[in-house]
């Protein structure tokens, strides 16, 4: 009998150790901190704030990029000048690729696979279709933004993982036509809302509506290098239907804390690196401008000065943009003899419009002066009102204000003068919203008159980039792409135009 109940609790230990080393064998490689299963909706989010500064972008990636702010002069760096003087020519893209376009090609891959576009993590986000139509139209929003900075950049070979470490470089022109056809199609791909939206609450006729606002943008680039396409690109962006009201603006918004915060907010906290061009606050100035006090800081003097755009060196002593309390109860601005960003613009929840409807009214306006829509530059004049009517609503002014301003001599539409007045009161419409389209937008047209060449600049013409230089990383680890690129390109400098730059 002894022998029998030795030989059963044998029997029940090693069964026990069989199962427990099964169990552990399962489980050995599981990591119990990543999840099964992709959550397509907080990629998409990811993706998002990675945009805004809040997610994995940083100062030169997120859209409101205070580099983009400076090239377009909306902003003068107040301590370490480097940057507005370009002394920064090499950009890395590469957060790019290995941040949001992952994310959104993975919600594009997740909804397409018959294992996972069914499952709770990905439906709960809205339908298949609505969400791949989301991700198609930022991810062309991405590249829009890099190939108008970079000129030439990989793109169909990009985010195979190690199927392709070594991308060729496509030609912009190229680029343009597919995100023609991937806006195109994304639009016309909705069949339902989206869950966990933080840019249109899901809306998918807002998306719509921005997919088709970015066609007629990209259509306009190419008024100098292939008016044809542009014409009939910019007329079909229409016909399917561009952004209506300030209801419809691409806006992004952040959040009272610090990890989600608008980023001017945050370097106001200790660092001060920025205060308002003088070429904002002149422009602004000699037309009386309503925008002028909501975008700006008045000085210890009580007046609206910006910092010359450009100042270096020992000529920087003479100015002080003041300081902010930023855990004052009461009024935490103590100003110095420069305009600080306002409030509006940079509180910690300030947001940042990336596309408005004031500037698809614009572009409406300029394709009407350049024939591409009818009316002629009667159109142009009523468009180019309407843009203006909506900028300074989208900043809370209306009423007798608008009037006012629209009948200053320098602000009634004059066709003599036409582009120049409508990318100005563009620019104007855009401040600290998306400062890489304001410099394409100068590159294009040479418009607003900013400070060109830049007398302390620290590149080697002194002039505005026109484009950005690629990163190191292509050199090293992509050499004979790089070295083909370049040499149908130009070279790899500051001065260098890109495709639709002529």
């Amino acid at each position: 009998m002894k022998k029998f109940l030795n030989r059963l609790l044998l029997a029940f230990i090693a069964g026990t150790l069989i199962t427990s080393c099964k169990k552990i064998t399962d489980d050995i490689n599981v990591n119990p901190n990543q999840p099964a299963s992709v959550s397509t909706g907080y990629m998409f989010s990811s993706a998002l704030q990675f945009l805004g500064g809040t997610g994995g972008g940083n100062a030169t990636t997120n859209i409101n990029s205070a580099a983009g702010e400076l090239y377009s002069q909306y902003l003068a760096e107040t301590f370490y000048n480097n940057e507005s003087r370009f002394a920064l020519a090499q950009y890395d893209y590469q957060p790019y690729y290995t941040g949001p376009l992952l994310d959104l090609n993975t919600v594009i891959e997740t909804n397409t696979n018959p294992a996972t576009k069914d499952k709770v993590t990905t439906t709960q986000f809205g339908s298949n279709a609505s969400q791949i139509a989301a991700a198609r139209i930022l991810r062309a929003f991405i590249f829009l933004t890099i190939t108008d900075r970079w000129g030439d950049i990989p793109y169909t070979e990009v985010l195979k993982g190690k199927v392709n470490f070594t991308p060729k470089f496509d030609a912009q022109k190229d680029i343009y036509t597919d995100l023609f056809k991937e806006l195109t199609e994304a639009q016309a791909q909705f069949d339902g809302p989206l869950g966990n939206d933080i840019l249109f609450k899901g809306d998918p006729l807002k998306w719509k509506h921005w997919a088709n606002s970015l066609r007629a943008v990209m259509a306009l680039r190419l008024s100098k290098v292939d008016a044809t396409t542009g014409s009939s690109e910019f007329k079909k962006a229409l016909a399917d239907g561009v952004m209506t009201s300030n209801d419809d603006n691409a806006t992004y918004l952040y959040l009272s804390e610090q990890n989600n915060e608008n980023p001017f907010y945050g370097n106001y906290r200790n660092r001060y690196d920025y205060a308002v061009s003088g070429i904002i606050t002149d422009n602004l100035s000699a037309t009386d401008d309503p925008r002028l006090p909501l975008y700006a800081r008045k000085t210890a003097d009580s007046v609206y000065f910006g910092l010359p755009y450009g100042t270096a060196g020992d000529d920087l002593d003479q100015y002080s943009v003041g300081t902010r309390d930023l855990s004052s109860k009461e009024d935490p601005f103590q100003p110095g003899n420069i305009s600080q960003i306002s409030a509006r613009y940079s509180n910690q929840n300030s947001p940042t419009t990336w596309t408005s409807y004031a500037q698809i009214l614009f572009a409406q306006a300029e394709a009407a002066h350049l024939g591409w829509i009818p009316g002629g530059d009667g159109a142009a004049a009523t468009f180019y009102t309407n843009g203006i009517t909506a900028s300074l609503a989208q900043n809370g002014v209306t009423g007798a204000a608008v009037t006012t301003y629209l009948a200053k001599p320098n602000v009634v539409f004059n066709p003599a003068k036409a582009v120049e007045q409508i990318i100005t009161q563009k620019w104007i419409a855009n401040y600290l919203g998306n400062g890489w389209e304001s410099w394409a937008e100068y590159r294009r047209t040479g418009f607003p008159k900013l400070l060109d060449p830049v007398p302390t600049a620290l590149n080697a013409d002194k002039h505005i980039p026109r484009r950005q230089q690629y990163p190191q990383s292509e050199n090293d680890l992509n050499k004979a792409n790089y070295n083909e690129v370049i040499a149908r390109q130009g070279p790899d400098a500051l001065s260098t135009h890109v495709w639709w730059d002529k």
